[in-house]
């Protein structure tokens, strides 16, 4: 009972330290939900592997020298040892907060590049690199604020577009949403598993 107490009053510490901090405010409207529209040259992308029915989120507070993660993974017996494609991690000694999106191409491994992450309402650019993982494709790497985490967490759905254009993920909380990406996973459990991972994240 006490370890709950104590992490509900360690999220409440958070938001209102977000909330009085300029500089960890959002970037994203918190009520920027529903169908995410996708027009132009991203409506023209395929699904290559729909997720959204069979994945949810789920926070681990790894031991040192890990670091917290939270991750897309599957929604029975999942853990963060497997996720499905989608990674935040967090350098517990300064709660820095880096996103990792998998299943990018590659040949792109070592190079830069802007996404945007697109929600009902608003467009955010997010510049990062291109790293090589283990399952042979690459990630694309980048820094994310702990307060657009948590406002992505609360929405009904977010996709992330590629400098090409071209829609490489969405995340919807009804699985049954019709959404164009060629990767489409869940929110389910989003929320509650991001509070649990800002309480590992924030720094001790």
């Amino acid at each position: 009972m006490f370890h709950r107490i104590a992490l509900l009053a360690a999220v409440s510490t958070l938001a209102a330290a977000c909330a009085s901090n300029p500089s960890t405010g959002s970037s994203i409207s918190a009520d920027a939900g529903g169908a995410v529209p996708l027009t132009g040259a991203a409506s023209a992308t395929i699904v290559v592997q729909n997720l959204a029915g069979n994945t949810a989120w789920l926070a681990e507070d790894n031991l040192i020298p890990q670091d917290p993660v939270l991750a897309l993974v599957n929604a029975i017996g999942g853990n963060t040892d497997n996720p499905q494609g989608v990674v935040i991690t967090c350098n517990a000694a300064n709660g820095g907060t880096t996103m990792k999106l998998g299943k990018q191409p590659a040949n792109r491994v070592g190079q830069s590049a802007t996404y945007k992450i697109r929600t009902g309402a608003s467009m955010l650019d997010v510049n990062g690199k291109f790293a090589a993982n283990k399952s042979g494709d690459a990630d694309f790497v980048f820094p994310i604020k702990q307060a657009d985490l948590i406002a992505i967490s609360k929405l009904d759905a977010v996709s992330v577009v590629s400098d090409t254009g071209e829609v490489q993920w969405a995340l919807v909380k009804d699985p049954a949403a019709q959404v164009q990406a060629k990767y489409i996973g869940s929110l389910k459990d989003m929320p509650r598993q991001t509070e649990r991972f800002m309480v590992f994240c924030n720094p001790k």
